[in-house]
């Protein structure tokens, strides 16, 4: 704990402050991929997981945020569910409820879109996988850009 989660969130949280400070918000984009089958240590064990997960959490994401990764993802064709089978957003605790201008969302990828969980191997679509990705994720950078 000491040596990387308490100075990973020590840096995280002074570095949204320095952006709240210098532009007054901040996006916080927390991206993750998980298995297509629950893992025993999942709390969610049912079988049928979606390609996308938006985790949200009530104070720190609007809702046009979340409409906005939802539709985004399910245009593409993918799966989407929100806070299943991971629910939140991470917020610094100094943060946390604390201020509505750090708006916060977490991206939760099935593997199974872009590599073969039994090799660990990347598949074809994976280059177009992660460009889809990176193209949602600017588009909600827009939209927090837009709105004042």
């Amino acid at each position: 704990m000491n040596t990387w989660y308490y100075p990973h969130h020590h840096r995280l949280t002074e570095r949204i402050q320095r952006t709240l400070d210098s532009h007054g918000k901040a996006l916080l984009i927390d991206a993750h991929s998980f298995s297509s089958q629950p893992l025993p240590c999942d709390l969610d064990q049912r079988p049928d997981r979606p390609d996308i997960c938006i985790g949200t959490e009530k104070f720190h994401t609007p809702s046009q945020l979340e409409e906005a990764f939802f539709f985004a993802f399910r245009s593409t064709g993918w799966t989407v569910r929100l806070n299943t089978p991971f629910a939140g957003a991470l917020v610094p605790a100094r943060l946390y409820r604390r201020d509505r201008r750090l708006a916060a969302v977490m991206i939760e990828v099935n593997r199974a879109l872009y590599v073969d969980e039994s090799t660990g191997e990347r598949k074809p679509c994976f280059t177009s996988v992660a460009r889809t990705i990176r193209q949602h994720v600017a588009s909600a950078i827009s939209l927090m850009t837009l709105e004042d």
